[in-house]
């Protein structure tokens, strides 16, 4: 069994923007330029012989991280495509150095997840599809409030701490993360293949966890169809029910609730009957008004 790769202490990091989930399930956290490779003189070292001593570096520009092979044995990789020269990752890419194999995540702007999630600045690589599925979004809760209150490097810490906890509450579950957007996680679940069960025992492990979290947040939770489409990035996921729980996160905050189902989610989950009502409201840009509840104790 190849022993896990060893990590040094990155110093404090300034943004929160950019990780890599590494194979056995930690995050690291990049702060700045950072190589990697077999040699313990590297910031991110593989003790596997497919990894070269210095085998890429990834290096921070205005416009993100890129990355780029070191004359490494066995080449670098994104989404299975030789790295020749530095190439710039985008969140979701996934690395492959030797037979390790990473993924880059980075939160993603409001405006440029607009701008990603719009069919026309989508790279293709099938066919957009339709698929139901469960849709969520948890949301820090007054970030910027933390940030002014404890300051910019243990707010940034409690962030990092909330989204390492959050991760495998939903992926153990069979939850998908799609992408981080500002302070928020967006995640979802197949609704061919993912089971009422499992979003349940999702929503039952974050509310369990909810007393130890670095950070107050909000979860909504809806049920609908949704347009997929395949990118080099992995599914892109766009259409009228990803505005709604995107947007339905306002209506939450209104309301006062930490945790919240669509009406839709309610039916789905089988849990009607089960949750209290917290009122009819309007979402943004949506016709009609909508039914809310919290999820039941």
């Amino acid at each position: 069994m190849r022993p896990p790769p060893a990590m040094t202490t990155p110093p404090a990091p300034t943004l929160a923007e950019s990780w890599l989930e590494l194979p056995d399930g930690r995050l690291f956290w990049l702060t700045g330029r950072c190589t990697i490779g077999r040699h313990l003189d590297n910031q991110l070292v593989f003790e596997t012989t497919s990894v070269s001593r210095h085998h890429a570096v990834l290096a921070q520009d205005p416009t993100g991280y890129r990355v780029n092979d070191l004359r490494s044995s066995n080449g670098t990789y994104v989404n299975r495509t030789p790295v020749n020269r530095p190439t710039l990752l985008r969140d979701g890419d996934e690395l492959q150095l030797g037979d390790a194999i990473l993924r880059y995540r980075c939160t993603r702007s409001p405006e440029a997840e607009a701008v990603h999630t719009s069919l026309e600045h989508t790279r293709r690589i099938d066919d957009v599809r339709e698929r139901a599925c469960w849709l969520l979004i948890a949301d820090v809760a007054a970030f910027s409030a933390l940030n002014a209150e404890v300051g910019s490097k243990t707010a940034l810490q409690r962030f990092q701490g909330w989204i390492a906890a959050m991760r495998p509450l939903i992926e153990r579950h069979g939850g998908l993360i799609n992408s981080y957007v500002g302070d928020a996680i967006f995640a979802w679940w197949p609704g061919d293949t993912a089971t009422p069960a499992q979003v349940r025992a999702a929503l039952v492990a974050i509310e369990e966890w909810r007393p130890q979290s670095p950070v107050a947040f909000r979860v909504v939770l809806h049920h609908g169809s949704v347009l997929f489409t395949r990118s080099e990035r992995g599914d892109e996921l766009s259409g009228l029910e990803v505005n709604f729980v995107f947007r339905s996160e306002k209506v939450a905050k209104s309301l006062g609730a930490s945790a919240m189902l669509s009406e839709t989610a309610v039916q789905s989950l089988q849990l009607a009957g089960h949750c209290q009502p917290l009122g009819a409201a309007t979402v943004e840009g949506i016709p009609g008004r909508f039914v809310f509840f919290t999820p039941p104790r």
